[in-house]
């Protein structure tokens, strides 16, 4: 009985683990150096860059697992929690259930290595915020591999001449390079970022009702704002998925986009100041750019687009804490089953190709949607203007 339990109790927990969706944060292309501090959390502050990371500077110097653990993290955790420009992004993801982790500088990317403890293959997600060292020509085959057998890449770039650690290179480089010169023929991105440098605010939003990164689970953006960051070029003829979901205000420009590659997705920003918390390393300048900026709508923009990366399946087929809301269809009425008070909701429902097509408020004994045609639908039912419900559902 007693060996019954053992197996019980650690079969439980392997599903767990392997269910617990892992965020890994970058910090081994120089994201620490000069006036840069894209990290969640560090304890040592002890790293120089002439180029290459060294021990002997001041600059901070992320470990693998921040401090206090991440198991002690609840609902009410501020983001001082720990210390990093990144803090306030990785304690919301630990908030909604996710693990979070650092690359350190000293640490490998790789993929498909068993003998690395933090080879990609491990976690769902790899963001890079403004990496300065260009990629080996082995990094750039682990993280295209990556994201073809379904990880999520989130780019995050900076405006031109923007090399932190003086090795020549900057962000755009970087990130072109990997797009450029690779294992894979063409662009397999389709997008690359420009060589600008420029400040805007903007509320030029793709017009898509139905997209989970500007409408999910966090909330609907409205706003950016960029802070010397650039511009990205897509090239939907290298791959056809490649989306401008955020633009420069009454332009085509793209600032924002995101793609599908293999079975993984992609997405990319131009500036790394929406990231910002402004709180980190006290030897850097720093700005609050997640809570301040962007009509408040920073931290929903890379919230929402790191869900969108892991492929969550209760975020793509109803979102956490909300998998017993059931949608029925019965007479060409909608009806929404819910043990949640919905009397306040929204209800819209949007074709495939991201047309709003209705918006009506709950009602108890379902919607009309006998003017809709039959076929194959998005239901987004939104609280408080926060989405806590995005399903397909067959209307026949």
């Amino acid at each position: 009985m007693k060996k019954e339990l053992v197996f019980i109790l650690w079969f439980l927990t392997s599903i767990y683990t392997q269910a617990q969706i892992k965020v890994l944060f970058d910090a081994t292309k120089a994201e620490t150096a000069n006036n840069a501090d894209w990290i969640i959390d560090a304890d040592a502050f002890n790293l120089g860059y002439n180029p290459n990371p060294y021990i002997g500077g001041r600059e901070a110097n992320p470990q693998r697992f921040p401090t206090p653990d991440q198991s002690t993290v609840t609902a009410n955790t501020q983001e001082d929690y720990w210390t990093g420009a990144n803090s306030a992004w990785g304690i919301e993801l630990v908030q909604y259930g996710y693990q979070v982790e650092t690359l350190p500088y000293d640490g490998a990317i790789t993929y498909g290595d068993a003998g690395n403890p933090q080879d990609l293959s491990y976690y769902d997600v790899f963001i890079v915020t403004e990496p300065n060292i260009l990629f080996t020509a082995d990094e750039k085959t682990a993280i295209m591999e990556f994201v073809a057998n379904g990880g999520g890449l989130f780019m995050t770039s900076d405006h031109d001449r923007s090399d932190r650690n003086g090795d020549g290179v900057d962000s755009v480089d970087v990130w072109n390079d990997l797009m450029q010169n690779n294992s894979v023929l063409g662009n397999p991105f389709g997008l690359l970022f420009d060589y600008e440098n420029f400040s805007t605010t903007t509320y030029s939003i793709a017009n898509l009702p139905g997209n989970p990164v500007l409408h999910g689970y966090f909330g609907d953006v409205t706003a950016l704002e960029l802070h010397g960051g650039t511009s990205i070029s897509l090239f939907p003829g290298d791959n056809t998925s490649v989306t401008g979901l955020i633009f420069k205000q009454g332009t085509n420009i793209t600032l924002f986009a995101a793609a599908e590659y293999g079975n993984g997705r992609v997405v990319a920003i131009g500036d790394s100041s929406p990231a910002d918390d402004g709180t980190g390393d006290t030897h850097d300048n720093l700005y609050n750019g997640w809570y301040d900026e962007g009509n408040g709508s920073h931290r929903k923009l890379m919230l929402n687009a790191t869900l969108w990366l892991a492929q969550d399946p209760a975020y793509i087929d109803g979102f956490a804490n909300t998998n017993r809301i059931k949608l029925i269809v019965k007479d060409r009425y909608l009806q929404v089953k819910s043990p949640t008070e919905l009397s306040v909701a929204q209800i819209s429902i949007i074709n495939m190709q991201g047309q709003l097509l209705t918006t009506q408020k709950y009602i108890p004994l379902g919607i009309n949607v006998s003017f809709i045609p039959k076929g194959l639908y998005l239901v987004r039912i939104q609280l408080n203007n926060k989405a806590i419900l995005i399903k397909k559902i067959l209307l026949d």
